[in-house]
């Protein structure tokens, strides 16, 4: 039995099916494994109000151990969604830059603020159409529309591109911009860009110190580019069956997908639960 004392999880493609559900059995074994004192901790591109509901399905906000690293790094909060950190984001340099590459490029960008989304249809791939339905959005051609106030409420950068293109693409800008941006690709057709010094890796490294636990004592589950550093500062990071080769290969173990309980199936063989 491994002596573990956090479980840090991606969420989609990872904990989450492609429905955005999590398993019934992988649920009881993390709820199992939390009570016994290990600490849950979601980590993800998306903000802690998404999270949240999540957290929620595993009680976490009962177990002060647990938390949430959330915008791929950017923050980190306790399970009581209070926040123990925050790295600098974005600037609106960096959206001027990022613009000229979407445009070159043919890349879809989406703009993800505070309280909305400004969406720049340089690509056609109809993410407008299908995505955020639900969320105020702007969909503009230039830049300068978006107004001045909310250049200091970014939260991340996506941007959206058929599978082909990204492959050919994205290897290159991620050596030309590494100075500047973290360039991740999260699904075959999404990449997400956050500052260089924000990272999963990095907010585990922080979360560790804080709640003072060994590294060595920490498993890590993920399947996108932004979950790699991650995985490699955990004790032990294991990548999903459905992962990038880019993941899998940085990974001590594979466990079966996020379709068909791969988390849970893991713990229960590693740990007794």
């Amino acid at each position: 039995m491994k002596n573990i004392d956090m479980i840090v999880m991606d969420m989609d493609g990872t904990l989450l099916t492609s429905q955005q559900k999590i398993l019934p059995y992988t649920k009881d074994i993390l709820m199992n494994l939390q009570k016994q004192g290990v600490a849950l901790v979601l980590a993800s591109g998306r903000d802690i109000s998404s999270l949240e509901y999540y957290g929620k399905q595993l009680d976490m906000d009962q177990y002060p151990q647990s938390g949430y690293i959330v915008l791929n790094g950017l923050e980190i909060y306790n399970s009581k969604k209070e926040c123990l950190h925050r790295e600098q984001r974005l600037t609106k340099d960096d959206l001027m830059i990022l613009n000229e590459i979407a445009q070159t490029s043919f890349f879809d960008m989406i703009i993800f603020f505070e309280t909305c989304l400004y969406i720049f249809d340089y690509g056609h791939t109809g993410i407008m159409e299908d995505h955020f339905i639900d969320r105020e959005r702007h969909i503009v051609d230039d830049i300068h529309e978006i107004p001045e106030h909310l250049f200091s409420t970014i939260k991340k950068v996506a941007f959206v591109q058929s599978e082909t293109m990204m492959s050919e693409k994205i290897p290159i800008l991620q050596k030309q911009m590494s100075s500047r941006f973290s360039i991740c690709r999260v699904e075959k057709d999404w990449v997400e860009i956050n500052p260089v010094h924000a990272s999963k890796g990095q907010a585990l490294l922080k979360l560790a110190q804080i709640k003072n636990i060994s590294l060595d004592n920490v498993i890590a589950f993920g399947n996108g580019e932004n979950d790699i550093d991650m995985l490699k500062i955990a004790g032990t990071g294991i990548a999903m069956d459905n992962s990038f080769d880019t993941v899998k290969e940085v990974a001590d173990a594979i466990c079966e997908d996020n379709e068909h309980d791969g988390i849970g199936k893991y713990l229960e063989g590693e740990i007794k639960c």
